[in-house]
């Protein structure tokens, strides 16, 4: 795997850890409904976690992703 490529797979769970703090602060689909925006929240969550288990993130801190897959884990149950 091309460093590119790793760097631009970690970016791109970054955002979607951004995706998903907006949404639990209102700032993205205010328009929707508290359930869509659960199940928006529930489906980035379940992709982070699958993304994760990849080998190739080994040596990257992982501590921020952690973090807001438990904090929209929590928001998504609620």
């Amino acid at each position: 795997m091309a460093v590119n490529e790793l760097e631009r797979d970690y970016l791109a769970m970054l955002h979607e850890c951004d995706i998903i703090e907006m949404i639990i602060a209102g700032q993205k689909m205010e328009d929707s409904d508290e359930s869509e925006k659960k199940k928006t929240v529930g489906g980035i969550i379940m992709s982070l976690e699958k993304q994760i288990l990849d080998d190739k993130y080994d040596g990257k801190d992982l501590k921020r992703i952690n973090s807001v897959i438990a904090t929209g884990r929590t928001y998504w149950k609620s």
